[in-house]
């Protein structure tokens, strides 16, 4: 888990791409505070921008990492994110599905919380495929519950995503239980203060992606 953060601020002038932005940051849990002037920017910032009358004074300040994206791409904004705690790439993302009627997933990055998600397989697919396109990393590690319905599942991501390694995870013992309280405890921290008994099948992805499981070859 990331836990030195620097600050991250939004300067950016397009008001379409703005409201993106401003969605995938509150999505991914990151805080930011937005540009008014040069000298309100923290000291040793990370900022965003794609004006690059920003980006040409703000550049003079050796404190600060401007990254100026003039096309407005998720791949730049990742970028950002991921500069403000310290880092160009995910080691590795682990992606954790409970299959079922409905599809509740999480995906993580060197452990820290990424996207999470419940809905079809057309939902995960969604984010996976935003995960891949956009935010940098080494290696994907995707691991299904063998639940009644991850037949379709298995067979739908090991032919979206070749390049990942497909594991197959005993369900057992994913759920939240009261026994195990203190794991509970620890588990809603890394899930951001999610309800463990609230978001039980959530919950449940989540010990599914730390889980070693059984390659699908």
């Amino acid at each position: 888990m990331v836990e030195q953060r620097r600050p991250l601020v939004v300067a950016v002038y397009d008001p379409r791409w703005f409201l993106r932005v401003l969605v995938t940051l509150r999505r991914r849990g990151v805080r930011y505070h937005f540009y008014y002037d040069e000298s309100e920017v923290p000291h040793g910032s990370v900022v965003y921008t794609d004006l690059e009358d920003i980006a040409k004074a703000l550049s003079k300040r050796g404190d600060l990492l401007v990254i100026y994206d003039p096309l407005r791409s998720c791949r730049e904004l990742e970028r950002a994110i991921l500069a403000s705690m310290f880092i160009s790439e995910y080691s590795s993302v682990v992606v954790g599905v409970d299959p079922g009627h409905v599809v509740n997933y999480v995906v993580l990055g060197d452990d820290d919380l990424v996207l999470y998600g419940a809905g079809d397989l057309n939902a995960l697919i969604a984010d996976l495929d935003y995960v891949v396109n956009c935010v940098p990393f080494k290696e994907m590690t995707i691991r299904v519950g063998t639940g009644v319905f991850c037949g379709d599942v298995v067979y739908t991501l090991k032919s979206r995503y070749p390049g990942a390694r497909l594991e197959l995870v005993d369900e057992s013992s994913t759920t939240p239980s009261r026994s195990r309280i203190v794991e509970i405890a620890y588990i809603s921290r890394r899930l951001k203060g999610l309800k463990p008994f609230r978001y039980k099948d959530i919950y449940a992805a989540y010990r599914i992606a730390l889980s070693r499981g059984v390659e699908v070859l």
